[in-house]
């Protein structure tokens, strides 16, 4: 499966179509490191991502304060928000775990702050270009399902 380019969006609900048709796609491990400005679309993206996987998008809720949240769907989903944190997450947030499961995808809010580029990641960054229109860009960092 190839998908990577530029897309641009003209409203949130298009961001989430686009998120929803990536995650339709997957049938085994992805990582997803997601990258923007605050407000940009990271978590609706995620949420997009979400509901191709079979969970319920109104369920996603950008993990700020808790840093991640797991969603069982046709894969498991681990969304990771690292925007709190200074520095790259200690060994006690059990990331090179989640990281290292098969059956899950791993979505990255802030992954800039991660400190390393976990291999075969998606980068995933979103740019605003209006009010409604964002334009993301999608590059693979190796090889992923």
């Amino acid at each position: 499966m190839s998908i990577a380019g530029e897309f641009v969006t003209g409203s949130a609900e298009e961001t989430l179509e686009l998120g929803k048709r990536i995650g339709g796609r997957l049938n085994d491990r992805a990582v997803f490191l997601l990258s923007g400005d605050l407000g940009a679309g990271k978590t609706v993206f995620a949420k997009g991502l979400a509901e191709g996987l079979d969970i319920d998008p109104t369920d996603v809720t950008s993990p700020s304060f808790t840093l991640v949240n797991v969603y069982d769907g046709r894969l498991r989903l681990y969304h990771i928000d690292l925007y709190r944190l200074d520095e790259g997450p200690g060994p006690e947030l059990g990331i090179e775990e989640i990281l290292d499961e098969e059956r899950a995808v791993t979505v990255i809010e802030w992954a800039e702050r991660l400190g390393y580029v976990p291999d075969g990641a998606v980068e995933v960054e979103i740019f605003y270009l209006s009010d409604s229109e964002r334009k993301i860009s999608i590059r693979h960092l190796g090889e992923w399902a």
